[in-house]
């Protein structure tokens, strides 16, 4: 009985997680920071001052300085995606010479509205696809400075770059050396929704990835301009967290975006966060049930609002890049046995990556249960030497661990795809760089979580979560090695050499309050997830309910036995009583 309340309540858990609408009725702090960065660029027709403009190829941009910076925000980088563009690939802005202002950040993508979420709270639209440039104004008409792109992270569903947590200020105020940019992409069901099956599908067979090819688009303008900046287009690195990190490997694996970056900084994110054509297939199903669409006319006809309810109603059931065959192999991880050799990789992981989720799942007990449940159902899909494989690796997670089976998911979704990526790259003569991230936030239960580096990276103060014990000598550390590594393509400072990864000696640099070289750590755990690299293990959670639909009747049976069981209940009391009155 004690099993069947499990379910019940995992399946139920699971059911809310597949509804993220938030009904928000005060505006929250965070609410009120974002309405204050609000602002629309307008085009100047008057005077402007030359020393804060700069001309590209579709306009000329006027931004603000900010103490040695010059900060250009909202620059469009295509097309916008609007009417008759919805669903299409990005196209690139017209020539122009247009002044514009470059004060504010553009439109966040559409997405699920989020307390959790400072993006999701500035005002949303279609007319997403900008990018935001922090370039030192010192020498910046002469200068050829390292560029970074930080694309930033989101399960492909949520995000943007007026997130305060993705701002790059601080980052290029501490190493003026490098001009930063950050840009947005479509999210969700207008950047990763296939369309290709429907009567009139043929003209968006790409529907499935937009969002990465919003991405290709952001490059090549940055390839096309980034030098009126200060930049150097034959000097580009791409970085970036979670779904950020596994667009850059994805980038780093497909034609279209060969030439326009050189280097690549992959945090806890790679190619093992794609979905297949027949996931991709399922959510297009809901999508024509929910709207009773027939034709992609029938939804470029729906209006931007309907588009928004739309997302809030099934979004929760999105869909990863897809693994189409075209854009993308269905068979990623071939990319890197020498098809990306010539660019640089550095490819990391944190600790503890699962227990993000912890608050999502609705706190440590139910994050206990949950995990339980992720495992069982990928496990259906293993074979027997798998199953054992995982087994073993349960029995040797170190007994202090709360959530062995979370351990595992660590390695099977964020860690064991990192290590096959630079693995394969390193073996086929590309150079490779590996870390592995152990500091951990001051709430012990969260650990060295997922996303836990990134205000260590760019600098911002904004933890992912509430509690830190902020190491500055850290943050200072991994800022010069990812500014090194963008510059030579070698992350080693003074302070800390770093070799390159290779199969044998598999040299990790370990970052937290003590950073140390160790050669192949976790040896064990990766031995044992190894063999299952070959599967793209899926951490979408309505899938638990989409593929496992006995997991849902488990849970109708048992609610249906608990009201049995209380009306039985009822009926022995009642009985009793009756009894107790006669005498």
């Amino acid at each position: 009985m004690k099993r069947i309340a499990i379910w019940t309540m995992l399946a139920l858990l699971l059911a809310g997680c597949a509804s993220k609408t938030e009904q928000i009725e005060e505006p929250s702090e965070l609410e009120l920071e974002m309405k204050a960065l609000y602002g629309e660029n307008k085009v100047i027709e008057g005077d402007y001052p030359d020393s804060l403009a700069v001309e590209t190829a579709n306009g000329i941009f006027v931004g603000q300085r900010d103490s040695i910076l010059l900060e250009f925000k909202g620059i469009p980088y295509a097309v916008q995606p609007t009417g008759e563009r919805r669903w299409q690939v990005a196209q690139p802005e017209h020539d122009s010479r247009l002044v514009r202002e470059a004060r504010y950040f553009g439109h966040s993508a559409i997405q699920w509205r989020s307390q959790g979420n400072a993006a999701s709270l500035y005002p949303q639209g279609e007319d997403c696809l900008t990018l935001n440039i922090w370039t030192a104004a010192d020498g910046m008409r002469s200068a050829r400075r390292p560029v970074m792109v930080w694309i930033h992270g989101g399960s492909y569903v949520s995000n943007g770059t007026v997130n305060p947590r993705d701002w790059g200020d601080a980052f290029v105020k501490a190493h003026p050396e490098v001009v930063l940019v950050s840009i947005n992409y479509r999210l969700g069901l207008l950047g990763f929704l296939d369309l290709s099956s429907l009567p009139d599908g043929k003209a968006f067979a790409r529907s499935g990835n937009l969002g990465i090819l919003d991405q290709v688009e952001a490059l090549r303008w940055v390839k096309r301009n980034i030098a009126a900046f200060g930049g150097d287009p034959g000097n580009v690195t791409i970085f970036g967290h979670s779904a950020g990190a596994g667009s850059i490997s994805i980038l780093a694996s497909i034609d279209e975006a060969q030439g326009l970056f050189h280097r690549a900084i992959m945090q806890s994110g790679s190619v093992a966060l794609t979905s297949s054509r027949e996931d991709c297939e399922s959510l297009t199903k809901r999508v024509l049930d929910a709207t009773g669409a027939k034709t992609v006319a029938d939804l470029q006809a729906l209006s931007e609002d309907e588009i928004i309810a739309l997302n809030d109603e099934v979004g929760g059931f999105y869909r990863f890049p897809e693994r189409d065959g075209a854009l993308l192999p269905e068979e990623p991880y071939t990319r890197f046995d020498g098809f990306n050799a010539g660019i640089d990789m550095l490819i990391g992981t944190t600790a503890d990556e699962s227990r993000y989720w912890i608050d999502a799942m609705g706190g440590e007990e139910d994050f206990g249960m949950a995990v339980q449940l992720w495992y069982r159902y990928i496990a259906m899909s293993m074979d027997s030497l798998q199953r054992e494989n995982a087994s073993r690796f349960l029995d040797i997670v170190p007994k202090d661990n709360p959530w062995p089976v979370a351990e595992l998911l660590n390695d099977l979704m964020f860690r064991g795809p990192a290590i096959e990526m630079a693995q394969r790259h390193a073996a086929s003569g590309g150079r490779t760089y590996m870390y592995y991230w152990n500091k951990p936030l001051s709430e012990p239960i969260y650990g060295a979580c997922h996303g836990v580096e990134v205000s260590y990276v760019l600098n911002t103060g904004r933890q992912i979560k509430m509690g830190d014990h902020h190491n500055p000598a850290l943050a200072a550390e991994v800022q010069q090695m990812w500014v090194n590594f963008a510059t030579t393509g070698n992350p080693s400072t003074p302070g800390h050499y770093w070799p390159a990864y290779e199969p044998n000696q598999r040299a990790t640099m370990v970052l937290g309050d003590t950073i140390r070289l160790v050669n192949d750590p976790l040896k064990e755990q990766r031995l044992l997830v190894a063999p299952l690299m070959s599967e793209y293990i899926s951490p979408i959670f309505s899938d638990l309910l989409d593929k496992a639909p006995w997991y849902a009747g488990i849970a109708i049976g048992a609610l249906v036995a608990v009201l049995l069981l209380i009306v039985w209940l009822i009926i022995r009391i009642r009985r009793r009583f009756k009894k107790k009155s006669s005498r």
